[in-house]
């Protein structure tokens, strides 16, 4: 996340949203079949299945977190500024916002069912570290 500080304008932000996308999508489609996301459906969750639970709002949390720092880059650009990106650049901005809707609907259902389960999550750090991303 160093590398997004280090950027000052959206042109700027682009390649490197880019690049820790597709770190992030790498690590995730290399997961096992039983560490992904589908193994969540089934209930009750097992333990196996809460820590899961976490590693996948820890992928989401991630996502979630360069959405707002490409969404807060664009946003408070210069006044006046004219808006310098190409169609190809606007269409992945477009896409980049619209996976950070996907990572927080995503994370909210994971949230929902721990609410279901009843899995003492009122008190974790993780938990707190998603819903704070969204409060803020």
């Amino acid at each position: 996340m160093r590398v997004l500080s280090a950027c000052s304008t959206t042109l700027e932000l682009l390649p490197a949203v880019q690049n820790l996308l597709d770190h992030i999508s790498v690590w995730h489609d290399d997961l096992p079949a039983a560490a992904k996301a589908s193994e969540l459906t089934r209930t009750p969750w097992t333990e196996s299945q809460v820590a899961l639970a976490y590693v996948h709002l820890s992928h989401l949390g991630a996502i979630t977190l360069i959405f707002r720092r490409t969404l807060s880059m664009y946003k408070h650009r210069p006044k006046g500024q004219k808006d310098p990106l190409h169609p190809a650049e606007r269409s992945r901005l477009v896409a980049i916002f619209n996976d950070g809707l996907v990572a927080a609907t995503q994370a909210s259902h994971i949230l929902h069912i721990f609410l279901g389960e009843q899995a003492g999550i009122r008190h974790c750090w993780m938990v707190m570290y998603v819903l704070t991303l969204w409060n803020s």
